[in-house]
């Protein structure tokens, strides 16, 4: 029985993960081998920010926003607010550094 409690207890504490469409749709079109790193990524972030098998990155620019590195290539872009993570995208390197380009020439 306090297995089942506890059990209950660890779900209650877990963050809801939300991916919009954007991020999806990357995740579909992501190589197996990619996409796996990048789902056990997903995964370790119901937990964030108490998660250490990942790292992570707090974005300056975005308030509540957040990088996680999935591999070598890929980064998962993320917010985190009131138990909830939602994945915003996720890019390989090039295109990430293309994406920030154009933010420092905004700001």
């Amino acid at each position: 029985m306090n297995s089942d409690i506890e059990s209950s207890n660890q779900q209650l504490n877990k963050n809801q993960v939300v991916l919009l469409n954007k991020a999806e749709i990357a995740l579909d079109t992501l190589p197996t081998e990619v996409k796996k790193n990048v789902i056990r990524v997903l995964d370790c972030l119901e937990e964030f920010p108490n998660c250490s098998v990942i790292q992570t990155n707090k974005l300056k620019s975005i308030p509540n926003s957040f990088i996680a590195r999935a591999g070598l290539k890929y980064r998962v872009i993320f917010e985190f607010k009131d138990r909830q993570v939602t994945i915003v995208d996720i890019v390989n390197h090039d295109r990430l550094e293309r994406f920030y380009q154009k933010l420092k020439e905004v700001i």
